[in-house]
């Protein structure tokens, strides 16, 4: 039981530092970036889900990335870090990890925010 509660602190701290660092390294620096220019990440929603980016809260899509990046840093981590011990495999299995949880993650919020982009066109639509 202390082992377990010892690795759910581990990851609130890495969890934790992970955000605050993508904080002010990305979203604080980007608070004079304009809409045309656009993070990486919301240009692969835009060209895989085809969003508009001029429909998204820019400023809820930075958190909502951080967020994102985190959670797939600190799940990489934990996960090579307790379950395997070679350096070679750990570093394999790391990438192969960080790409389906990269994958998964903005599969996610890319079906999120072309939902909410068809839940406001369809707003748009009934009003007509």
């Amino acid at each position: 039981m202390n082992n377990y509660i010892q690795i759910l602190i581990e990851i609130i701290i890495v969890f934790t530092l992970v955000f605050l660092l993508n904080y002010f390294l990305f979203v604080r620096k980007n608070k004079k970036l304009k809409k045309d220019d656009m993070p990486l990440e919301l240009f692969y929603l835009a060209n895989i889900y085809n969003i508009d980016p001029k429909k998204i809260n820019f400023r809820m899509f930075q958190y909502t990335y951080s967020i994102i990046n985190s959670f797939i840093i600190t799940t990489t981590y934990m996960l090579v870090i307790y379950l395997i011990k070679s350096m070679i495999i750990k570093v394999i299995v790391g990438i192969v990890i960080l790409i389906l949880l990269i994958i998964i993650c903005y599969g996610l919020l890319g079906k999120y925010y072309s939902y909410q982009q068809l839940k406001y066109n369809d707003k748009k639509n009934s009003k007509k």
